[in-house]
Formats: structure tokens, sequence, C-alpha cells
């Protein structure tokens, strides 16, 4: 939990120091082009020292877990370090690519700027602290528990976390965190308080009942973490934090890493937007001959449910009349053997011809590229589903909302619409437990095969 909150905020200080760097240097040596082109060796030489120092001296560590002057002390020694090494650099490679005075007045200014950065960042997670959005928790155990875990992260205003309140079925003496209910309440606690992550701090005794609440919330958008006893901690597979001498073991976290996380999400965010400017035509003409053919608005938005069961509106080409909705019993119907609704059919009297045609070349699903960019969707991952599909889930299928839904995905390329519904979900788990970058890539070259060879599409 808190290795997660701390390395995404490394990175963005990071990130910020590069860019700010760069940017320093610019101004000193010239910003125009031709200058640029002619010292790119020295561009080069900068971000490679100045990542690596600061990634070894790690200042923007120390900017969130010590004081303001020891931050300070450790910004400067790093800054200090990189502009040795790259005046010995400029040494010994006896380059004329800037004078003296300019790497020292390129210093003076980086120091000043990534300065100001580290104190804004500081600055903000302070403020952040004494807001609401940031991260909401709930404690489930006793008072005195909730209480020490709200004092430990009150300390750490960096994480964003704040501990609003916390459950238990005891009614212990009256502390300053509110009891929020039973913990027969939780999952109504959790919806009506907004809760982001909850940790339980119960004793051993009642860890059954960790069992029993974690499945109840899976169908929930919140994070769940665990305080271990001496023993747990001897078996742990997973990795464990620690607060102010709590430890904390995560039940369930995002399943992505931080750095899978942003590769996938730049990802989406340029191939998304190259598509919607190249298609635009395309889509235009959709939308014509659907407007043509029936009444009704051209887009179709639908509820699905998303990442941690966030739900969001999803768009697509209206491929049906408009009154498919009270038409509805015309076509629903249960799996025979499972049980499980089958919510597609082929030959739905509810699709419209050219509807029918746009779901053969999977043409419906072009506004999706929008949900994409916007950030509600990937262009691959679970299938985003339907919240009256998700309700009959199993609650060991509600693993497959652990990463963000796809425009396209594993089950899509290996059976599509032909494999029951109910077993999308096999799939989707196979998708999270072996996640690359290169199986995203290799599951959007099937797609476009399946797509054109129109299997299992309707």
């Amino acid at each position: 939990m808190l290795e997660r909150l701390r390395a995404r905020l490394i990175g963005s200080v990071l990130a910020w120091d590069l860019i700010a760097t760069l940017f320093c240097l610019a101004v000193v040596i010239g910003a125009n082009p031709t200058t640029i082109l002619r010292q790119w060796p020295l561009y080069i030489g900068v971000i490679v020292i100045w990542v690596l120092t600061f990634i070894i001296l790690a200042p923007q560590r120390a900017l969130f877990t010590h004081t303001l002057f020891e931050a300070f002390v450790r910004l400067l020694l790093s800054v200090l370090l990189a502009a040795t090494s790259l005046a010995g650099l400029l040494y010994l490679i006896n380059g004329n690519l800037v004078d003296r005075d300019h790497v020292f007045r390129f210093v003076a200014l980086d120091l000043v700027v990534v300065s100001a950065i580290h104190f804004g960042f500081r600055t903000l997670t302070h403020w952040r602290q004494n807001q609401s959005g940031g991260r909401r928790v709930l404690a489930v155990g006793q008072a005195n528990a909730a209480t020490r875990l709200a004092e430990e992260f009150r300390r750490r205003p960096w994480t964003g976390v704040q501990i609003v309140g916390y459950a238990s079925d005891e009614c212990d003496e009256p502390v300053a965190l509110p009891r929020l209910g039973s913990l027969n309440d939780l999952v109504t606690i959790v919806q009506r308080h907004r809760i982001d992550e909850v940790i339980f701090a119960l004793p051993p005794a009642q860890y059954d009942r960790v069992v029993e609440l974690s499945l109840l919330l899976l169908r929930e958008p919140v994070m769940l973490h665990t305080v271990p006893t001496a023993l747990d901690l001897v078996f742990a597979r997973t990795p464990v934090d620690s607060v102010g001498g709590i430890p904390l073991v995560s039940l369930r976290e995002s399943a992505l890493t931080l750095s899978q996380r942003i590769v996938k999400r730049l990802f989406d965010i340029v191939v998304s937007f190259g598509l919607i400017v190249l298609l635009a035509p395309l889509m235009l003409v959709i939308a014509l001959l659907i407007k043509l053919e029936s009444p009704g608005p051209v887009i179709f938005t639908q509820e699905r449910i998303g990442e941690h069961g966030r739900r969001f509106k999803m768009f697509k080409f209206r491929s049906m009349y408009i009154d498919a909705d009270r038409r509805w019993d015309e076509v629903a119907k249960r799996d025979a053997t499972t049980g499980k609704l089958i919510h597609k059919q082929k030959d739905d009297p509810r699709v419209t011809r050219v509807g029918r045609k746009l779901r053969r070349t999977s043409l419906d699903e072009l506004p999706q590229l929008f949900n994409v960019l916007r950030g509600e969707m990937s262009l691959v991952g679970p299938r985003p589903e339907m919240p009256y599909i998700a309700a009959e889930y199993e609650p060991w299928q509600w693993q497959r909302f652990r990463v963000p839904p796809g425009m396209t995905g594993w089950w899509q390329v290996n059976g599509r619409s032909e494999k029951p519904m109910h077993l999308h979900t096999e799939d989707d788990l196979y998708y999270i437990q072996n996640y690359s970058f290169w199986l995203d890539l290799r599951i959007l070259a099937k797609t476009l095969v399946v797509v054109c060879q129109g299997h299992g599409a309707y």
C-alpha cells in the first residue's frame, strides 16, 4: 500500500525534475532548434547523469520521509554530484559543447527550479492531507488499533491517506475517530462514505470474518489490506509494508505495476487519439447511415462496470432499434446447463440492418476509442461488463475488474461471442495473471485477424 503510493509520488517528482533540468539547460545555452540539434550529446549526457544520480541518492524519497532541511540537503548534494559528473565528462571528451560559465549558470538555475518543485510537492501533499480528495480509508477492528493507524498516517501526509472512521462489533470507549457501524454493515459503510481502501485490524480469532468480508467487498471498488500476526509474517508470500511499526499485507492491490500502468496508459492515449483522427471520416459515414435507417440517437450509451467495480458510460454506435430495451424479453434466456444469463443471440430481431453489418465488422465499437482516451477503458483488457450480469457473478469472478476494461481482449480473440458469457472470466483472469505489454500487442494483432474473418460477432 505505502510502497505503491510512495513509488507513484517519487516517479512523478523524478519526471518533473528531469523536465525542469532539461528546460534550464535549454534556457542557459539557447533553446532554438539549431542549437539543440548541434548539442544533442550534451542533452543525452544530462539526462543519463541526472537520472542515475537522482536514483542513487534518491532526493525524491527523502522529500517524503525526512524533514524539509534534510530533504533539501539531499537534493543539494544530488545536484552538485550530477554537476560534478557532467563537468568531468566534458573534461574527458575535451569537447566545446558548452562554456564553463554556461555550466555554472545551468547548475545554479537547476538547483533553484528543482528546489521549488520539491517544495511545491511537499506543500501539496500536506494540503492534500487536509482535503477530502485523498484516499479515504476505513479501519476494521478495535478503536485503539484504528486510532493508532490514523495517527501513523497523519504523520505521513505524503500518502494522502485519511482514516475516516472504523467499523467494529464492540462499542469501545469514545475516541477521536468515529465508529461508523458494525462488521455486518461493512458494505453499506463502504458505499455510504465513499471508501477507497479498507484495513482489517481484527484479532486472529476473527480471521474467518476477514475472509468472509473480503469476498463481500469484491464487488466494491476498494483495495483491501490486513494487519498480520507474527505467524502470518513468517509464511506471507506478499510484500509487507510497515506504518509506524504496524505491518500491512495487501489482500487486493492493482494487478498492474506502476511502470506497466504508465506504459499501457501512454500507449492507449497515443493510439486512441491517432485512430480517432484517422477514422473520423468513416465514423461520420457510419453515423449518417444509422440516422438514415432508423430514428434515434447515433451514439448508444450504456452503463458498464470498469476497473475496481467503478461504473462508467460506454459509447457505441447504435445497432438496435430504439425500443430494444422494452423488447428484452424476446431474447432473454439462460444457459440450460449452468443457468447463467445469455444476453446475446444470433438473429436478434431488435438489431437493425445497418447494425448487423456494424456488429459483424465490430465497427459499432469505434466510439469506445473516446472511452479509452478518457481513461475509462484500455485498448486491451477484460470486456467491460453490464451490471445485471456482474450481479450474478461468483465472488472469484470479480477478480476480472482488477485492470482497466478493454475494447478487445484475450477472450475476444479466442472465441468471441461463440463462447458462453460465464466462461469469459477464465480468459480474463488468464490475461491478468500473464499480463505484459507484448501480450497486449499480440492480442491487438490477433484482433485484426478475427475481425476480418468475422468469427463469433453478432
